[in-house]
């Protein structure tokens, strides 16, 4: 089925490395492969730099009801959070050493009802090739963890892998690689694993109940 265009604008500020949506601002934040970090509105009548953000290899964003999370491709920054009701102010910067190994980086962090899920592993090198990833669930105010699950997933430099949040306080877990897709239970546990073609990327919850998944040639709607 064809998709009608609702609304589009132009974009020439390089490529987008990772977005989200902030229901207390109504606008996307974009991230660019340049380190900078961009306000979007709703209607894309209005994209603006968010100058109060330090410019940096920025590598995934999520938005709470009131605080921005930002990831950096740097193994030891840690995680930066940002106050979405004043102009962006840094309000804390998580390091590493507070929440795991300092050689370890975040593929992925999404928000969802006071809890942050993080896609973890080692860096991909010649020594150290053949970490697996683990998803974190951790207090959005602490950072305290409260859970930990080890994924099947090996992780390959320039291959990022997904988080998406669904109802429930469940997630999906999208692996690259392999285009598979793991439902994980709030409890932490793994309820199944489901291969997926064409190849998926990126995954997204609308509503309660419409997942959208994108993949190499398409964007499919499911029902859930």
């Amino acid at each position: 089925k064809e998709l009608n265009i609702v609304k589009q604008c132009p974009w020439e500020y390089d490529r987008i490395h990772d977005m989200c949506w902030s229901s207390i601002l109504n606008c996307f934040i974009m991230m660019t492969n340049k380190n900078r970090v961009f306000q979007v509105n709703e209607n894309l009548t209005s994209i603006q730099s968010i100058e109060t953000i330090e410019k940096k290899e920025w590598m995934s964003c999520t938005c709470s009801d009131i605080s921005l999370f930002l990831t950096t491709e740097n193994i030891h920054s840690g995680i930066f959070q940002f106050n979405l009701l004043s102009s962006f102010r840094l309000i804390k910067q998580w390091k590493f050493s507070q929440i795991y190994d300092n050689n370890e980086f975040i593929h992925n962090i999404t928000y969802n009802n006071g809890t942050i899920a993080l896609l973890i592993s080692y860096p991909f090198n010649k020594y150290i090739y053949n970490k697996t990833v683990r998803i974190e669930v951790r207090s959005s105010s602490t950072f305290d963890q409260l859970w930990s699950l080890p994924l099947n997933i090996i992780y390959e430099d320039g291959r990022i892998n997904r988080i998406c949040s669904l109802i429930c306080d469940e997630w999906l877990v999208i692996d690259h690689k392999t285009s598979s897709l793991l439902h994980i239970g709030k409890d932490g546990k793994l309820k199944a694993k489901r291969s997926y073609e064409p190849t998926v990327h990126n995954a997204i919850l609308f509503g309660s109940n419409i997942l959208a998944i994108r993949t190499t040639t398409s964007l499919n709607f499911h029902r859930v």
